[in-house]
């Protein structure tokens, strides 16, 4: 099995970035990931400040390159394990988040994790380890990390979690995948702009598929999540609906009008997080409905 350690890091995806490990389809990868401040922050005296390198956060270990991985195809990256370090950050800044007009002053809360819990004050909350930032190439130019898109990128989507599979659309060759921003601990939406940070070791299995999507896709036991990111949430809304739709339609040899009736009354729509500078949706659909 390759390790790849947290010091070979991007900070955007780009198809000018050097490959970092080079595999073949179906090879597992043992992942070190950097928490998203780049482990400046560990401490509650330190927390973000206008000198704090903000081009530096949500660095995403890797890229890798994934032979035979061509534009058009699918890349599927099974998640198998997320193992957190002992402990994590939950930051504060003002204008960050959902009532980012709120905060007068940034702050910075320390998690320890034990017992497969994290400790918030005097609360123990159980761990729902996931991962923040998984993403590939895109097509033209350079995405910060923290930015998520067709690409992936900082999904912050509860359900990028142990036994689940991403797919993501390939734009060039290798895919040039590249994971980090793994979360202990996160909420639908992640509304203050953080979950606890934390440092993690990610296994994965990579395997390609011939299929063609337009954005990511996350399959679990009992669902497929057809995800969509825009500024606007109205279109991120209307694309992940379609999505669904459009795959129920195809599956069940239905007419779109079916599909689109099916959708409505057994398919939930959710919000994975309102505050990176796209918003990201997703429409689960449950696996018993096909």
């Amino acid at each position: 099995m390759y390790r790849l350690k947290r010091g070979n890091v991007v900070y955007e995806m780009s198809k000018t970035n050097k490959p970092a490990l080079y595999i073949n389809p179906g090879d597992e990868i043992l992942i070190e990931t950097e928490d998203c401040f780049s482990h400046k922050i560990v401490h509650e005296s330190q927390r973000l400040d206008k000198d704090f390198d903000f081009s530096k956060v949500n660095p995403a270990t890797g890229p890798i390159f994934v032979r035979n991985a061509l534009p058009g195809k699918t890349i599927s990256i099974e998640i198998k394990r997320i193992e957190l370090d002992t402990q994590g950050v939950i930051e504060l800044y003002p204008g960050f988040g959902v009532l980012g007009d709120s905060v007068n002053k940034s702050m910075t809360k320390v998690v320890k994790m034990e017992n497969n819990q994290a400790v918030f004050d005097t609360m123990r909350l159980d761990l729902k380890p996931m991962i923040g930032v998984i993403g590939v190439a895109p097509f033209i130019g350079s995405i910060p990390c923290g930015v998520p898109g067709a690409h992936g990128g900082n999904l912050d989507t509860l359900e990028i979690t142990v036994g689940s599979t991403v797919k993501l659309p390939v734009f060039t060759e290798g895919a040039l995948l590249a994971i980090g921003d793994v979360h202990a601990l996160m909420g639908q939406g992640e509304v203050c702009g953080t979950g606890v940070e934390t440092r993690a070791l990610v296994e994965i299995k990579v395997v390609l598929e011939d299929l063609q999507i337009s954005e990511p896709i996350v399959e679990t036991d009992d669902a497929i999540y057809f995800l969509s990111s825009d500024k606007a949430l109205d279109t991120a809304i209307k694309n992940a609906v379609r999505y669904t739709v459009d795959y129920i339609s195809e599956k069940k040899r239905i007419t779109f009008e079916d599909a689109y009736m099916l959708a409505s009354i057994s398919c939930d729509l959710q919000i994975s997080q309102v505050v990176n500078p796209l918003k990201t949706v997703k429409m689960r659909l449950p696996k018993s409905i096909l």
